[in-house]
């Protein structure tokens, strides 16, 4: 074969293969950056130059006579803390102390109630569940004012309701007596259910939750 045979050859060859090139260039995925892990007690630990010893000294030292009912070390604020939560016989509710891991010195003291228990329990419910949910609340209010547009929400939770993970929105429309209650897939966004609640309906929910929520402090199932 002669060299402008060959040249000619390996140019066409070069020419065909050219867009087979170009399209695996164009369809390669971008690289994924992976979620950042939560931190570990055990990481936390290494970084903390105050014991747990210490540091529950200091707490036992604020609130004497106590039981501690639960400890943890975490970073709050960008500030690396013990936190602890103390029982004090005879009175409802807990002490929460706050001891600072790098210096040892008392950062806060606070009493909660039960009532301030639950909603602190609620909000690391939800914080948990957002973690799960692949569907952000600002995409799931958008697809709930479009089922109900014009109405205003009221309340919005995350929950899992027979084993679906779903937003609840519970939406007042001007003139219309109860409200709206919508149900959006937290997974999809696929509208899940609309259905109409009366102020009947609407109470009666309420004392069942109430129920349920006396039955649970009181140790009942």
């Amino acid at each position: 074969m002669t060299r402008s045979r060959i040249t000619t050859t390996l140019a066409a060859v070069a020419l065909a293969m050219a867009p087979m090139a170009l399209s695996a260039q164009v369809t390669k995925p971008a690289a994924v950056k992976p979620a950042a892990k939560e931190e570990s007690q055990a990481a936390l630990m290494k970084e903390a130059k105050i014991t747990l010893a210490a540091a529950t000294a200091t707490a036992m030292k604020e609130v004497p006579g106590a039981k501690i009912e639960s400890h943890e070390l975490e970073r709050e604020k960008g500030k690396l803390i013990y936190s602890f939560d103390m029982k004090l016989a005879g009175k409802e509710g807990i002490e929460e102390v706050n001891i600072d891991a790098m210096t040892g010195a008392m950062i806060e003291h606070a009493h909660e109630s039960p009532a301030d228990e639950a909603k602190e329990a609620a909000a690391d419910g939800q914080a948990a569940l957002m973690k799960e949910a692949k569907i952000t609340l600002a995409a799931a209010t958008a697809t709930a004012m479009k089922e109900v547009p014009g109405g205003k929400i009221e309340s919005h939770e995350l929950e899992r309701e027979d084993g679906k993970l779903i937003y609840s929105f519970d939406i007042k429309v001007t003139g219309k007596t109860g409200v709206e209650e919508v149900a959006v897939d937290a997974m999809t966004g696929a509208m899940l259910s609309h259905e109409h609640e009366t102020p009947a309906q609407i109470a009666k929910e309420k004392a069942a939750d109430a129920k349920a929520a006396a039955k649970k402090k009181s140790g009942g199932i």
